[in-house]
């Protein structure tokens, strides 16, 4: 008998314990708040190894990995100018184990309707921006034009030509925005890689070089090219080699056009999971590790970090900018 009394109380106490560990698991999943992470997280880069986006990705992934009680994880699905990473990140589910890195690359798909149906700005929501670059123009060393009011002028009477992997491109959009500011005439001259690109700078094979300070810095402290004119606000003092250059804004032209780098998630994402995302991120951005790295890449020199609702405000405006240039370019 006491057996008995005591096996149906065991029961009794196992049945209550499951049933609370029901109702919670249910009010969990009721609420969306289930508990993340439980396991590692994809981190797509949507861009090929060894290039500044891929660089910035995995060190960011390190810095928060130290922390995190589960890892974000690096890949690479690199093509069609970040297409091929967004294309993959929307097909997986909206639980936060996929996080795409984006840059204003996804915001130009979307503006040529490239996507195959995909789309940054109705398929996915931001968590932060995380860097914003900043662009310079400039020429080959054995050019003879020494100011930017020159390459105007010049411009204005003949196309400029300018080198790049395939129209349409962030570079593409961003040097036509300055040309239709100032009136120039700017010519896409298309090769088969980023070193073919640099070559041809470098051999005077086409008159101007567009590309991001970090990039294009080596070469102008190198005296290869000759620094015209910095798609800012305001001159740069860090940097000696930049400090007489001009910025567009000061010379007449609002074109401050730069690249950026930042993380997205697939819509329908749980909200205490892009908060926990999110908070990470912040964490990152604000050690002492990360401000080393961004400022030894020139990437601190204009204010990188945007809030979430920020950072999809900027998503259309650039959109609307990109329609633009795309219009008048017949791109779109």
């Amino acid at each position: 008998m006491k057996t008995f009394k005591y096996n149906l109380i065991l029961s009794l106490v196992i049945a209550l314990v499951l049933g609370l560990t029901a109702c919670s698991q249910s009010g969990e999943e009721a609420s969306g708040e289930a508990e993340f992470p439980k396991r590692p997280i994809e981190l797509v880069i949507p861009f090929g190894e060894g290039g500044a986006s891929d660089t910035f990705a995995r060190k960011f992934a390190e810095i928060i990995n130290k922390t995190s009680p589960e890892p974000l994880q690096p890949v690479n699905k690199s093509g069609s100018g970040g297409l091929v990473g967004m294309v993959y990140a929307e097909k997986q589910s909206n639980d936060g184990y996929t996080v795409l890195e984006i840059t204003p690359s996804h915001v130009i798909n979307d503006v040529l309707e490239q996507g195959k149906g995909v789309e940054l700005l109705e398929d996915f929501e931001p968590l932060i921006r995380v860097q914003s670059d900043i662009y310079i123009l400039s020429v080959p060393a054995s050019s003879e034009i020494d100011s930017f009011e020159e390459l105007v002028e010049v411009g204005k009477e003949k196309p400029l030509t300018f080198a790049g992997i395939s129209s349409g491109g962030l570079d593409d959009l961003t040097l036509n925005a300055l040309a239709a500011a100032t009136g120039m005439q700017v010519k896409f001259i298309p090769y088969k890689s980023g070193s073919e690109v640099k070559a041809a700078v470098l051999g005077g094979e086409v008159d101007v070089y567009l590309d991001k300070i970090i990039s294009a810095i080596g070469y102008i402290k190198d005296n290869k090219v000759k620094p015209l004119v910095i798609l800012n606000d305001e001159r740069i003092k860090k940097v000696d080699e930049l400090k007489e250059i001009p910025t567009t804004v000061e010379l007449g032209y609002d074109v401050t056009i730069g690249s950026w780098r930042g993380f997205a998630v697939k819509k329908g994402t749980p909200e205490n999971t892009k908060e926990f995302l999110i908070e990470k991120m912040k964490e990152a951005y604000k050690t002492d590790e990360y401000k080393l790295f961004a400022e030894q890449n020139l990437v601190d020199i204009r204010e990188g970090f945007l809030e979430p609702e920020e950072f999809k405000k900027q998503w259309a405006e650039e959109y609307k900018v990109f329609e633009e240039v795309a219009k008048k370019t017949g791109l779109k």
